[in-house]
């Protein structure tokens, strides 16, 4: 079920919800976030051909429910004033409609096929760039029971390249603070400072028709996009992969978290993460092989989504809560 959510007289979050089956009397509800120039539709793929690239159906089959949504200036969702938004502004936005809904959820108003879930446990989930402002939305506004931050470093997010000297172009590119703002940034300078998008997103297994179909239209800046893409990407996020960018909320982050990166991913050292969280007492690593940082891409993708349903599932008898 497709629906929109207001955030104010003129802003919304598009948002879809998927349920299967009988839920459990607790309910584990993720709430998906995609990645910078994706829409929430990452999360639903398919390709002729192909089997098993919904994440929303695997989760939904072992007993979760997934809400997943376009962020604020992404995708289906309200895409004014793309260069003036500040990242702030989609994370309280996003969280806004998360805790809308979240209430809707309890009382059982959603959605016909939702029994009324008053003692659901909500997960906020993101990858790449909705892992960062998961992170945001917990730091800022405690929404979630808690966060699981998929191929994002609350340390510093780089993007691996075949060299070295690759490497460090695209570190020197990244180098902002959250002062930044987003009329002085641009989503296409930045990209120009990263030598190769295909090598850190996808490992060499993914089948040729499928990587075409993410890569047909151009990324990041895309000139047409696939029912997982989003043809907007707010200035403000090239900003997020400077250093210590979501440092203070990863801080003051108390719930469980989970880490997942792929074996090609984001994170220089990812065994190093869990200390940006210091306030939580529960904090998870998942690092999954022949994955790179697209992870629903990846032909072991099944092993990070079980993984996370295993995750949620154990969290569901009793989650800290963060006051």
């Amino acid at each position: 079920m497709d629906f929109n959510v207001p955030v104010d007289d003129e802003r919304w979050i598009a948002m879809t919800v998927f349920a299967l089956g009988d839920l459990p009397p607790s309910g584990r509800i993720f709430f998906l976030a995609p990645g910078g120039g994706y829409a929430r539709g990452y999360y639903d793929m398919a390709f002729p051909g192909h089997h098993g690239y919904s994440q929303a159906e695997h989760h939904t089959s072992q007993g979760h429910v997934v809400i997943a949504y376009d962020h604020l200036g992404v995708g289906e969702s309200c895409t004014d004033g793309l260069a003036e938004i500040t990242i702030e502004d989609i994370a309280d936005a996003n969280a806004k409609a998360v805790l809308s809904v979240m209430e809707q959820v309890r009382r059982g108003t959603l959605s016909d096929f939702l029994p009324a879930l008053p003692d659901a446990l909500f997960i906020g989930a993101g990858q790449s760039m909705g892992g960062g402002v998961s992170i945001l939305m917990q730091g800022r506004h405690a929404c979630f029971d808690a966060i699981a931050v998929l191929g994002y470093s609350a340390i510093h997010t780089v993007l691996p390249q075949r060299t070295t000297a690759e490497v460090q172009q695209g570190i020197d590119t990244y180098q902002y603070d959250r002062q930044t703002k987003g009329a002085d940034l641009s989503v296409a300078e930045s990209a120009a400072g990263v030598a190769d998008f295909r090598y850190p997103f996808h490992w060499e297994d993914v089948p040729p028709d499928i990587l075409a179909a993410d890569m047909a239209g151009g990324y990041p800046i895309r000139r047409t996009a696939p029912p997982f893409g989003s043809l907007t990407i707010p200035n403000c996020v090239v900003a997020m992969m400077s250093p210590g960018f979501v440092a203070d909320e990863a801080e003051a982050t108390r719930v469980p978290v989970f880490l997942g990166f792929g074996e090609r991913d984001t994170s220089v050292r990812p065994h190093q993460e869990p200390a940006a969280f210091p306030n939580s007492q529960d904090i998870t690593l998942s690092i999954t092989p022949t994955m790179a940082h697209m992870h629903n891409f990846a032909s072991t993708r099944h092993l990070l989504w079980n993984r996370l349903s295993a995750w949620a599932t154990g969290l569901a008898a009793g989650s800290q809560s963060q006051e």
